[in-house]
């Protein structure tokens, strides 16, 4: 074995949340790690990077922050040390645009000297006390294995986008709104975040959709993001603790229950979103418009470069034939088990459906050597996906590492209690 190429840690995926474990391993010399993408460059959701949007995480809730204040890889620092915190401070906004905080990760990765892109992760497998980690470049040992690899997109299996030029995912909006403005009538089909900005995105320009534009969604309504204090502190560590600490047949009950919590779309949003249809009304814009709820999505047709879309109206019980030129899916994403872990699969603590068992440490294995990054949603609910919890579960997985306390991890910071205490 070539001990010179054995790591405590390596990261598999450099996004948000392996990006901000790749930072606080910066703090600890005695660690030695490495963080591999497949991707060229670090780019958080390019095809949604529509100007003017918005994070639903606070500014503070950066890659370190709530854990490591004083780390030199803040959003705070990122602004001083780019000559951009005074017009940080006069704008007075709690929550960044997505362009900004792209623009702060691409900082991270201009720093930090461990990150590996154009590196494919191809396989790994059991390799004495430690784990071969194969790429299409070389191969590394590590005593720790960190997967953050992210969700891809969900797709229904009534589609294939192969099939049909002009249906996309939201993931790749930008890349074909060009096309999409160019066509007679757009539908788009979800309720959450993606499938709001989308809609007004093009809401801006209703004058080219002499057909129309549409959106349906399966939900009952178009429903806003709950962001009420009390609330929010569900989205905290101690909140985890007591999702965790249900039976599985409770967490499965529970979690669906959370949509309001993560799915829903931000207030102000709407609020926009009803003010431009109120001044295009007042305008007497004569573009159709038609959005409408509980509405499922059964079929695609394609005829030509056009599609018939067939809905389930979920409470009158009639089928709705709806035909568009272009569809977006703002069918949201889910996570897989990625081939690269085959040889490792009976040594994974896995669920009936390939999802993931994981420990409260995040750890899928039982020596806790393996950890997995947003994609704990069965046993940790809803949170795995927050951003602003990113550094806690960072600091979960090195102090479980390590088996030191090198940031420390709060508790008792909320005024109400979810279980029996």
């Amino acid at each position: 074995m070539n001990t010179t190429k054995v790591f405590d840690l390596i990261g598999i995926g450099i996004g948000p949340f392996n990006l901000g474990l790749a930072a606080l391993c910066d703090d600890i010399s005695q660690l030695k790690c490495i963080f591999i993408d497949s991707k060229p460059s670090f780019d958080w959701h390019p095809g949604m990077m529509i100007p003017g949007t918005r994070m639903q995480v606070p500014f503070y809730a950066d890659l370190v922050t709530p854990v490591n204040p004083r780390s030199r890889y803040s959003f705070l620092n990122y602004l001083c040390e780019n000559n951009r915190m005074y017009r940080f401070g006069i704008n007075e906004q709690l929550f960044i645009t997505r362009k900004e905080y792209n623009g702060y990760c691409q900082w991270v990765c201009s720093l930090l000297k461990n990150l590996h892109f154009n590196e494919i992760c191809t396989l790994i497998e059991p390799s004495g006390e430690n784990y071969k980690i194969t790429t299409n470049k070389t191969f590394y040992y590590a005593k720790h294995i960190v997967i953050g690899i992210g969700d891809i997109p969900y797709i229904p299996k009534i589609t294939n986008l192969e099939e049909h030029e002009n249906v996309i995912h939201s993931s790749d909006y930008l890349f074909y709104r060009k096309r999409l403005l160019s066509q007679p009538s757009v539908t788009i089909i979800g309720s959450g975040q993606s499938a709001a900005e989308i809609f007004y995105d093009l809401l801006h320009q209703r004058d080219r959709f002499k057909k129309g534009l549409n959106w349906f969604t399966r939900a009952e309504r178009f429903y806003p993001m709950e962001y009420s204090k009390l609330t929010l502190e569900m989205s905290t560590p101690e909140y985890i603790d007591f999702f965790f600490s249900l039976n599985k047949e409770k967490r499965d009950e529970l979690f669906p229950k959370h949509s309001v919590l993560y799915k829903g779309i931000n207030s102000n949003l709407i609020n926009e979103i009803y003010n431009l249809l109120y001044e295009q009304w007042i305008e007497e814009n004569s573009s159709p418009i038609h959005i409408e709820a509980n509405c499922e999505l059964t079929d695609i047709k394609k005829h030509g470069r056009n599609c018939t879309c067939n809905f389930y109206h979920r409470l009158l019980g009639q089928s709705i034939e709806h035909n568009t030129h272009a569809i977006v899916l703002a069918t949201g994403f889910h996570s897989t088990f990625p081939d690269f872990l085959t040889p490792m699969r009976s040594q994974l603590q896995l669920n009936a459906n390939d999802t993931y068992n994981a420990k409260r440490n995040y750890s899928i294995d039982a020596y806790d050597s393996i950890f997995i990054q947003n994609a704990e949603q069965d046993t940790h609910g809803f949170n795995a996906a927050d951003l602003s919890l990113g550094p806690y579960r960072n600091t979960i997985i090195l102090n479980t590492i390590s088996k030191k306390a090198y940031f420390k991890t709060k508790r008792k910071i909320i005024f109400q209690k979810f279980g029996i205490i």
